[in-house]
């Protein structure tokens, strides 16, 4: 019952905004600047028969996705020995907060003189995404209740048990947080970085050549496209990480 009532409210909330999109569209009556939500599903509807369509997202996404698990491997590693190594640390906190405060453009330049745009959008999602990882995992790991940690001592527990059940059930809602955020991140800097670095065969790339063609229509279905491909990816990882926490619990 609770499920069909939410399934109701979302499309309360999806009509609403889609009336809003129509309403507009109406006012602006310039199809260059926004077109109406008929026009862009219907030129979305157009893009999914072609076979192009689809090996562009396949492109994006898989980029996108190494970039992603990448940063979440190196994230949990370098949290992990940070946690209990204090001079490490000292010298690699610095480090990933620059990452955090370095705008995107700078890292997509930088990425564009060092590896062109083949790896653009596997390099930029990785080090938009890994401070977040690092940080939320280092936080799991430091909040982990000491008692436990003693206890597992003094009865010797070993230490891929005390790993999964003190440390893996401490550390994994921060994980999710980290994946619900981080996969937000990871798609539009990718995406972005495709745009700057004019990527071809990209949704990036995509998005460009509809901006120099003022294919509004285009631009449209592509961010539809976007937004229900990283709403996706999104509901996969709660299932992933919602389902390995509840076998746990």
């Amino acid at each position: 019952m609770k499920t069909f009532s939410f399934f109701i409210k979302t499309l309360a909330v999806v009509a609403f905004w889609l009336i809003v999109w129509q309403v507009a569209s109406m006012l602006v009556s310039n199809t260059i600047i926004l077109v109406s939500p008929r026009v862009a599903f219907a030129r979305l509807s157009q893009l999914a028969l072609q076979a192009d369509f689809w090996r562009t997202i396949f492109t994006s996404m898989w980029r996108i996705l190494q970039g992603f698990l990448l940063a979440f491997g190196v994230g949990i590693t370098l949290a992990t020995i940070a946690a209990k190594v204090k001079v490490f640390d000292m010298l690699i906190k610095p480090a990933v907060n620059v990452m955090n405060a370095v705008p995107l453009a700078s890292f997509v330049v930088l990425a564009l003189f060092a590896m062109g745009t083949a790896r653009l959008s596997v390099f930029v999602p990785f080090i938009m995404v890994l401070p977040i990882v690092f940080h939320n995992m280092h936080k799991g790991i430091t909040n982990t209740d000491p008692k436990l940690l003693e206890m597992a001592q003094i009865f010797r527990v070993p230490f891929w048990k005390k790993l999964l059940h003190i440390y893996g059930r401490n550390t994994l809602p921060y994980l999710l947080a980290a994946a619900q955020v981080g996969i937000g991140f990871a798609w539009k800097s990718g995406i972005a970085a495709e745009l700057i670095g004019q990527a071809r065969g990209t949704i990036g790339g995509s998005l460009h050549i509809a901006r120099i063609h003022l294919e509004t229509a285009d631009l449209f279905a592509w961010t539809i496209a976007i937004v229900l491909l990283s709403y996706l990816m999104e509901r996969i990882l709660i299932l992933l990480f919602g389902g390995n926490k509840r076998g746990n619990a």
